[in-house]
């Protein structure tokens, strides 16, 4: 079975996405701490674990479309493909690039408050406004749920496994969608939940990378020293193939 590229970053993307919605929620504030039990240091640790394939993946997806910009490839999004220079497909660029940015504001900038209360505010605003267009998307390509009476070898979408797949994924975003509509449209929190959440992120800062995060360089800096271009180095190694990808593309290109 042959699988387009496009097609694998789509599924493995959504997954993704799902996870890092799930838990970001859970970090939120008290009004969303129940998600997880209030367990901030579980949260934290997966977020920010997750969002490092995330970045990886989002660059081999944009450099699968910067190969077809450079061959002159037809404007028209591809079927499965994340990214696109149109629609729903240049939406999901941008908003992936600001998750991106700002994910990695609030990794690092820990001196600068206002940088790290302003990327706060994008970062969380971004994801209702992003699982707000899930719903549309996914009304819009409602046919994607629906169960196959036949099953193609050769075509996933056909296969009743790969159905079930997609909808525990599907699932989780309305979830999610859920989640903020209780959350936000409910009562406020009460003592005992603020005092728990808070409890969560004193938790967190000390058996999380988040505390990891939070050490200055005075202290045990020198976790963030390795974490930092850890992280980055994954980084160019992105970059690196979404090269590859362009290259091999335009080789494919040329004339015999």
């Amino acid at each position: 079975m042959k699988l387009r590229l496009e097609f694998v970053l789509h599924w493995l993307l959504t997954v993704i996405f799902a996870v890092l919605t799930i838990s970001g929620l859970a970090m939120v504030g008290a009004r969303f701490g129940w998600l997880l039990n209030y367990d901030i240091a579980t949260a934290d640790f997966i977020h920010r674990v997750i969002a490092v394939p995330y970045v990886v993946l989002a660059f081999l997806a944009l450099g699968q479309e910067f190969s077809r910009v450079l061959k002159d490839d037809s404007r028209l999004d591809l079927g499965w493909s994340i990214f696109g220079r149109q629609g729903y497909g240049l939406f999901t660029l941008l908003t992936t690039l600001l998750f991106i940015v700002t994910g990695i504001i609030l990794w690092k900038s820990h001196d600068n408050k206002a940088a790290i209360a302003f990327a706060m505010f994008v970062h969380e605003k971004l994801t209702y406004i992003v699982l707000a267009s899930l719903v549309w998307h996914m009304y819009q390509k409602a046919h994607a749920l629906l169960w196959s009476t036949e099953q193609l070898s050769g075509n996933l979408m056909t296969q009743r496994w790969f159905k079930v797949g997609i909808w525990f994924i599907a699932s989780a975003f309305f979830f999610a969608v859920a989640v903020v509509m209780v959350s936000v449209g409910g009562p406020d929190p009460s003592k005992q939940q603020v005092e728990a959440f808070m409890a969560g992120m004193m938790q967190a800062m000390k058996n999380s990378l988040m505390g990891i995060a939070a050490m200055d360089s005075s202290g045990q800096g020198g976790v963030v020293e390795l974490s930092v271009p850890l992280f980055t180095n994954l980084l160019v190694i992105a970059l690196v193939l979404a090269a590859y990808l362009v290259w091999r593309s335009a080789k494919s290109n040329e004339p015999g």
